[in-house]
């Protein structure tokens, strides 16, 4: 059976089955999905992507902004090259199918180019991995296509992932009769499989009594999170990418909330999603003191600690407010307006040239999409800045690297551009540190040929100022510090952004940041903003309240 024909079922399957987005990465294995897109066997979007960890990572922002992508590499290390988007896609459970070209068998281990055992590479990491090898369209075929694009999206009660589909293809690898005329082929009858949503647990069985409660939103949180906090009349505190800014009602400087004395009255915490940010939360839900109630429908849940006392899949708001939580709730608010004046104070004696200072530039001169770099940028804005209402916020904390922050982020602009939806829509801006872009710079690319309506904001504090803030900023000396963990990159902003064709603007102030966010440009712009590395400042606003 010509593979050709093969590829054109598999893409037809996937548009039937809802994949919105398809990046073709560059390959001969790979090359009948190519003439299968060209001759139109896909209806949603396709784009050739050259780089396939920049697809992979594509793929994950696209994901992020509600999309459902899918990415084709040919065989061999192309395939490992997905392997960080992969683990990324896992742990934040985002939809996302890796369609691998490979091999046939009897090419495998006998030393033949570009061949390896390339099936379930992803091993734990992929929900599924479904082998198929070249054979005539089919409802067959459409059926094992279906069944990824279900383990994909989490249908009907698993959790939502990367899908590895293996696709060994033979010689011919180029459209042979009917695939050369760009003859459809029969129609694809594909199984749709919608998930099934959990019954939700009646508050009052779940949660019980409590006096001083809190609602704690990570990453993936529910949707019911703000419902939760009116019925119930527990504070929300959220982390930025939690999603559950979106829809208001968070009290912000979760931080120092939870690391003040108020902490110390807390009783019970209802968790939603995976707080990943803050040691202040994550010693609040290990203590033996505070009943805890995670709310996932999925395992692995989050509990660092093994505290939780209960975990339901999901929860019914109670039908009255608990316990005193009126007092609780203002006292709360009293302690959240005590902590953006001293936040404010102390960043008023500074330089205002900090981390944290252009952090609350970006969130009052910009209004889109934010995407947030995994280390210091996203802990800046958790800790500092006042409001995020109304915002979509995405970063990287699945697992936390700094890895393809700048196809994230065009992955989300592609995504947010074709979304109707009000907090999803408009210019996305997207701050990470001079490391995380130089990591992935090639990327920039992919920013200027999708023409992405982005600005990439680097907060330049002349290497990796994380580690500043953690344990190693007063255990290194300061040679060794910027020996082992600074590693400060020579790199001329301007003339990179040139070579890629973006645009290009420095920003010496956050007052200028400011500035130029508020003016519109066509396309991708990347903006230079020199900051203070300033590490001091993150340990005294959490512990502001102390």
């Amino acid at each position: 059976m010509p593979s050709v024909d093969t590829a054109s079922a598999i893409l037809r399957a996937l548009s039937a089955l809802g994949v919105t987005h398809v990046l073709y990465c560059p390959g001969s294995r790979s090359a009948p999905f190519a003439y299968a897109l060209e001759s139109g066997a896909f209806g949603g979007q396709a784009r050739p992507v050259l780089d396939e960890r920049g697809a992979g990572f594509l793929a994950v922002g696209l994901a992020r902004a509600g999309a459902l992508p899918a990415v084709i590499v040919t065989s061999g290390t192309a395939v490992a090259e997905l392997a960080p988007a992969v683990l990324e896609a896992s742990h934040a459970r985002l939809p996302l199918l890796a369609l691998t070209a490979d091999r046939p068998g009897e090419l495998r281990g006998v030393g033949a180019s570009q061949a390896t055992d390339q099936s379930r590479l992803f091993a734990t990491h992929a929900r599924a991995c479904i082998g198929l090898d070249a054979q005539e369209p089919s409802v067959a075929l459409a059926g094992q296509v279906s069944r990824a694009v279900a383990a994909a999206v989490g249908a009907p009660t698993g959790a939502p992932g990367p899908v590895q589909i293996n696709v060994e293809f033979r010689d011919p690898l180029t459209p042979v009769g009917a695939g050369a005329r760009g003859e459809e082929g029969q129609p694809v009858r594909a199984t749709r499989v919608p998930a099934s949503a959990p019954t939700p647990l009646r508050w009052e069985e779940a949660v019980g009594e409590a006096s001083a409660g809190l609602i704690i939103a990570g990453e993936g949180a529910s949707t019911r999170a703000r419902l939760w906090s009116q019925a119930s009349g527990f504070p929300l505190l959220s982390e930025p990418a939690s999603g559950a800014w979106a829809g208001g009602g968070v009290t912000p400087y979760e931080q120092s909330i939870v690391a003040g004395t108020l902490g110390r009255d807390v009783d019970t915490v209802v968790v939603t999603g995976r707080p990943t940010l803050s040691r202040p939360i994550h010693a609040l839900l290990a203590r033996p003191d505070v009943r805890v109630v995670v709310v996932d429908q999925h395992a692995p849940w989050t509990d660092i600690s093994g505290n939780a006392s209960t975990v339901v899949a999901d929860l019914a708001p109670p039908t009255r407010p608990c316990g005193a939580a009126a007092a609780w709730a203002a006292r709360v608010r009293e302690a959240c307006e005590l902590a953006g004046r001293r936040i404010g104070d102390l960043l008023a004696a500074g330089s205002g040239r900090t981390m944290i200072d252009l952090a609350r530039a970006v969130a009052r001169a910009s209004d889109g999409p934010l995407v947030l770099g995994a280390s210091n940028p996203v802990r800046a804005f958790d800790l500092a800045v006042p409001s995020l209402e109304g915002r979509a916020v995405h970063s990287n904390r699945g697992q936390a690297g700094i890895d393809g922050t700048i196809a994230t982020s065009v992955g989300v602009a592609l995504g947010s551009a074709s979304s109707r939806s009000a907090s999803s829509g408009g210019r996305v801006t997207a701050v990470m540190g001079d490391l995380t872009l130089c990591h992935d710079a090639s990327s920039l690319a992919l920013a200027a040929a999708t023409h992405s309506d982005l600005d990439i904001v680097i907060a330049d504090d002349n290497g990796g100022g994380i580690f500043a803030t953690l344990e190693h900023g007063a255990a290194a000396s300061r040679d060794a510090y910027d020996r082992w963990f600074g590693l400060a990159q020579s790199v001329d902003y301007a003339a990179l952004a040139t070579a890629y064709g973006v645009s290009f603007a420095r920003a010496d102030t956050p007052e200028e940041l400011s500035s130029i966010l508020v003016t519109p440009a066509p396309g991708p712009r990347m903006i230079h903003a020199p900051v203070e590395r300033a590490a001091h400042l993150y340990g005294a606003i959490r512990d502001i309240l102390r």
